[in-house]
């Protein structure tokens, strides 16, 4: 028990800026442990969000909006993000695996990151704007996919780091695990928004299948590209099947 409580702290602090101190020593182990509740981080990034949103009763929604995803970067420190830029300057490189891999360590961000994030971001935005009550288990169903996605693929670059960690330790398990705990919320907030989930997992499937192509599995970027892609996916799909229920 003492170690599923130190790799949840763990998930929680290395996913997001909330302030927890521990003083216990990084362990492989601890955070494997934590995985799993990777999911629960999203749904309460999602609530938080949700709460916000709820402040467009009383001011502009389009404020709202803005710093709802104002505070989502800050707690989640912006690394989705960071991947999405890095994995649209690879991927859309036109170079082969190994030069694809050097382009996304890069530090620095090149056009196509830019309009990367800014299509990525902005459809999210978007979409959030039409989908209210979703955005409470979009950051959950965002990380229950990559989830599925690492059980059924491979660490394409160096193994080193959380990345590789967090891909090689994905299972089948930990897989429907967290897809049955993403239907049961969605259950409780509108069953129709189990197809949405689900075509999520669809069309994400596809994405991986054409990075695969690319690179022969996927990277700690490219988780981050898996978590922000989704999540646009996810909120376009419920706001068509809920047709714009707010």
């Amino acid at each position: 028990m003492k170690d599923i409580m130190k790799g949840i702290i763990l998930i929680i602090t290395f996913f997001t800026r909330i302030p927890i101190k521990y003083e216990f020593e990084f362990s492989e182990k601890y955070f494997k442990k934590g995985i799993i509740f990777f999911p629960i981080v999203g749904l309460f990034i999602g609530i938080m969000m949700f709460l916000i949103l709820r402040l467009s009763n009383y001011l502009d929604k389009s404020i709202v909006i803005f710093f709802t995803w104002i505070f989502y970067i800050w707690i989640t420190g912006g690394i989705h993000l960071d991947g999405v830029a890095d994995s649209f300057d690879g991927l859309f490189s036109n170079r082969k695996k190994e030069r694809i891999l050097e382009i996304m360590k890069d530090s620095r961000i090149g056009t196509f990151g830019v309009i990367g994030l800014l299509i990525v971001l902005g459809f999210e935005i978007l979409m959030s704007y039409y989908s209210t009550y979703s955005v409470i288990i979009m950051p959950m169903v965002s990380r229950s996919v990559l989830i599925f996605i690492s059980s059924i693929t491979t660490y394409a670059g160096k193994k080193d780091g959380l990345g590789n960690i967090f891909i090689d330790n994905c299972d089948l398990k930990k897989s429907i695990i967290s897809f049955l705990m993403v239907i049961l919320v969605a259950v409780f907030i509108n069953i129709k928004l189990i197809f949405a989930v689900i075509g999520t997992y669809i069309f994400s499937y596809m994405i991986l299948k054409y990075i695969e192509k690319r690179i022969n599995g996927i990277t700690g970027d490219i988780a981050g590209l898996i978590i922000e892609s989704s999540q646009g996916i996810y909120l376009f799909l419920s706001y068509i099947i809920l047709l714009g229920v707010n």
